[in-house]
């Protein structure tokens, strides 16, 4: 390889980044081994930011008595974030740590173009003035403390050079360099004046061939550039296939997704999910890796209320303590919190409600006292890492079970991660808990990374990264006319003046246009087949090539002779060999005294069996979310329990009418505020909405009583009345909310409804969506004059109901007027009818009638969240 026939054993060979160098010394190994070597001098080839770190640790080493602290990236962005924090402008700023590293980036670019931070150019604008205090204060604190940030090593590398304390290697290759800085330019310079010798290696030209192509938007052009990387790959597996994202940190998960499915696609050559023949290079935040995430969240345990979606990752996380041992149990708390509309909840209300899980509770308990014991303290850094730990450990972190691979390797750069933060001594003052605790996980979000995998032919990487590599197929997407180039995104710190005359990174559209051409131009050269492409749309906004590849020969889909591709799902359905089995019935019930449901198992099988058998007897259920206010079972419940509390102290018509308004208005007013208490006391904090929620009710409740005087003359003789019989072998317990006794002495049975809409038209038919009073009737039907539904809600309050006789009320109908919606001539005939249809449905369920059949497929299913249970609407998939 003609790169390395000119290096000598003295050769330095120094590269923009890591992989580039990784990816030489593979090739130099290769080189040697095709020579026939058995052994062979290991070439210098590294990164330039690694050589300039070595060189500075060397003089460190001589000079130890003179030697500056070298500051890490994560102390920096520290350091910026304390001066601005610490700043007059402090109060201004939103996004502190944000700002902070866009200062950072100022500072780096000011010291890589070789400006002063004293250059009047720096004066010329607001935001300059306030980054030029800002940059001042940091550079007084790293003189004053002997701290040497990361961008001003290069100043004193190339001092020291040329001062002869540091020398400078024999001959210097540079490759794969798009560009140099000011600063890198001087240190060559620096370099060169001691007798250096310096060599920028030009790749030699090669008869490639380069196309590009069009395609419809961003992800099938990410699918298509799979399917082409799998054929490359499937026809040569020993060749090294690139595949080039723009913004590849953004678009991570949507091109690991779509090339797990391409190369998983007919279980190709055996592979599973762990060993894909490709490798991607950006990684992602360490905060978002469970297992810590777990972490974090466990540290934050001392907030003083925990959202329950919080909580519920850590009830639900495997990184908590006999997660294993007490996961039934967990699920079942988190349950029951979401039932009682615990919206937030604080660690020791949850302690006494966990009385089930007892090694949660005996964690839980031996982390507050940990708490305890440090509540106040201010420490150093290194010690509240220590007790990081040890809280982590009191709480069962990560879990009883044993960590796969990947979770082993983000758990070690986890304590790698603290270790780094343990040394943040020498740059932070003592300080206590939870500003210890914000460093850290601001330091955990901003660590990115990426567990090790095998070693694989298909990469997938960014711009910069690709650039000079050396591939034997190559294939660049996204570059479209909006593109590539980017928009420039000068620094708002450097005044645009400045920026634009000494044509800084990002600074103009000019610069960006040169800077991408001569990228496009190293791509181009990366392999012997390269392949650029665009999508024509981005949602609804057309899109065109950029102008960079305009002059490049476009070729069709059809021209890469790729496979047609199936979703990994739609290859499994095609390759079944279906045994269908009607499996529609359920074992009958064997133990009828363990069935709970009420009338709810007759109303469930008339609206689907299949809803019925899944909720009362395998007891499936969504998992409530809870509101920050009342549910609307909450108010509904709430109602109930007002209009008990009113009748059982008024128990008469009469008794409502001798109240003067003002009497009637303090009654409403005490009973709802009871039944307030009652029902939502505990979950309910906030006294105003509570409030407001009283006066909403006492407003409805009100209108319903002046309605309740004009009906004629009733007595309540009983109320939330339970019923305990068996019907069709189903023991069922009947909850009437109210009895009303007319003059003739019978009975009127009445169902309170706080919805708007509550039709009559739901007590008949074969399959009746309201079942519960026509079972009363079929239980009582002797004194039972009629049953109604008492209809509060403002928008449409009233009764509505049927009765034998006319009782006075006109929304309550005679049966006779119901002729459309029953064929019963009296009300005998019509409870047993109601008794027949019944029966019929307490036989079915009995028997295990578990059909997934609704009666009105859309308004059933429509807020029934058991389809994934149930498959109603699964359809075949289709190729996509």
């Amino acid at each position: 390889m003609d790169l390395f026939d000119q290096l000598e054993q003295q050769s330095t060979l120094l590269t923009p980044n890591r992989r580039l160098s990784a990816s030489l010394l593979k090739k130099h190994h290769l080189w040697q081994s095709e020579l026939g070597k058995k052994c062979w001098p290991s070439l210098d080839i590294l990164p330039i930011t690694s050589w300039l770190q070595r060189l500075w640790k060397a003089l460190a080493a001589s000079q130890i008595d003179e030697a500056f602290l070298p500051l890490t990236s994560s102390q920096e962005q520290l350091l910026w974030e304390e001066i601005l924090r610490d700043s007059a402008e402090s109060d201004n700023l939103l996004q502190v740590s944000s700002t902070a590293q866009l200062a950072r980036s100022a500072w780096t670019t000011l010291k890589q173009w070789q400006v002063s931070i004293d250059d009047p150019e720096l004066r010329t604008t607001e935001d300059s003035m306030i980054f030029q205090r800002w940059a001042e204060r940091f550079q007084a604190l790293c003189e004053e403390k002997h701290w040497l940030d990361t961008s001003s090593l290069t100043d004193v590398v190339i001092e020291r050079i040329q001062t002869g304390e540091i020398e400078a290697p024999q001959h210097i290759l540079l490759y794969g360099f798009t560009e140099f800085s000011p600063q890198y330019q001087t240190l060559l310079s620096a370099c060169k004046d001691q007798g250096s010798h310096i060599t920028y290696y030009e790749p030699m030209e090669t008869n490639n061939t380069i196309h590009r192509m069009s395609l419809t938007d961003e992800e099938t052009e990410i699918r298509t550039m799979a399917r082409w990387a799998k054929k490359r790959w499937e026809d040569n597996p020993n060749h090294v296939i690139g595949c080039v994202f723009p913004r590849l940190e953004q678009m991570r998960e949507s091109v690991i997704q779509i090339f797990s499915a391409v190369f998983s696609e007919e279980n190709t050559l055996s592979l599973d999910h762990t060993t894909l023949p490709f490798n991607i290079s950006a990684g992602k935040s360490l905060a978002s890796y469970p297992v810590i995430h777990t972490a974090l969240q466990l540290l934050n345990l001392h907030t003083n209320k925990m959202p329950i979606e919080k909580l519920s990752g850590i009830l639900r996380s495997p990184f908590l303590g006999e997660a294993e041992k007490e996961m039934t149990k967990r699920a079942q708390l988190e349950n029951a919190l979401r039932n009682n509309n615990t919206s937030t909840i604080s660690l020791t209300k949850l302690i006494e409600h966990a009385a089930t899980c007892p090694a949660l509770v005996k964690r839980f308990n031996a982390y507050l006292d940990a708490r305890n014991e440090i509540h106040g303290q201010v420490l150093p850094i290194s010690k509240w890492v220590t007790i990081f730990i040890d809280l982590l450990n009191h709480l069962g972190w990560p879990g009883e079970r044993s960590l796969n691979s990947a979770e082993y390797q983000v758990v070690k750069s986890w304590f790698d991660l603290l270790k780094e933060y343990a040394g943040f001594d020498t740059v932070l003052a003592p300080i206590h808990f939870k500003r210890a605790l914000d460093y850290l996980t601001r330091l955990t979000i901003q660590k990115i990374f990426q567990p090790e995998s095998p070693e694989a032919n298909i990469q997938l990487l960014g711009m910069l990264e690709a650039a000079e590599l050396p591939f034997d197929h190559l294939w660049v997407m996204g570059l479209d006319d909006t593109a590539w180039p980017p928009f420039p995104k000068p620094n708002p710190f450097i005044p645009q003046r400045l920026q634009k005359t000494l044509n800084m990174p990002h600074a103009t559209a000019d610069r960006e246009l040169i800077y991408c051409k001569e990228l496009t131009t190293q791509l181009k050269r990366g392999a012997a087949n390269v392949l650029f492409s665009h999508a024509l749309k981005n949602d609804d906004a057309e899109l065109r090539p950029s102008p960079l590849i305009t002059d490049i020969t476009e070729i069709s889909v059809d021209q890469l002779h790729l496979s047609a591709f199936n979703t990994p799902d739609y290859c499994i359905y095609e390759s079944r060999d279906m045994e269908y089995l009607h499996d529609e019935i359920a074992p009958s019930v064997t133990a009828p005294d363990q069935i709970r449901g009420g009338t709810k198992i007759f109303k469930l099988q008339a609206a689907c069996p299949f809803k019925a058998f899944a909720e009362i007897r395998l007891h499936a259920k969504q998992v409530d979310a809870p509101t920050l206010g009342l549910r609307a079972t909450d108010r509904g419940s709430i109602l109930h329990k007002a209009l008990e509390m009113i009748w059982r102290e008024l128990q008469s018509q009469a008794a409502l009418l001798s109240l003067a308004q003002n009497e009637l208005k303090e009654l409403i007013q005490r009973c709802v505020d009871q039944a307030i208490f009652l029902i939502a006391g505990e979950s309910i904090e906030s006294l105003r909405y509570l409030a407001l929620e009283s006066m909403r009710l006492q407003s409805i409740m009100l209108d319903w009583l002046n309605q309740e005087k004009i009906r004629a003359d009733f007595k309540v003789v009983a109320l939330e009345q339970e019923v305990k019989t068996t019907f069709c072998q189903i023991p069922v317990t009947l909850r009437i909310d109210r009895i009303d006794e007319l003059n003739n002495g019978k009975k009127l049975i009445i169902d309170y409804k706080s919805g708007k809409n509550n039709p009559v038209k739901g007590w008949f038919g074969d399959r009746p969506d309201e079942p519960q009073l026509p079972l009363y009737c079929v239980i009582d039907p002797s004194e039972t004059i009629g049953i109604a539904f008492a209809q509060i809600n403002p928008e449409n309050m009233g009764f509505y109901g049927i009765s034998q006789l006319s009782i006075g009320i006109d929304s309550v109908k005679n049966l006779a007027e119901m002729d459309h919606y029953t064929d019963a001539v009296n009300w005998n005939d019509q409870v047993l009818a109601w008794q027949k249809t019944l029966e019929n449905l307490g036989d079915r369920f009995y028997q295990g009638d578990a059909r997934v059949d609704p009666k009105d497929p859309v308004e059933t299913c429509q807020y029934c969240k058991l389809q994934a249970l149930c498959r109603v609407n699964e359809t075949n998939p289709v190729p996509l």
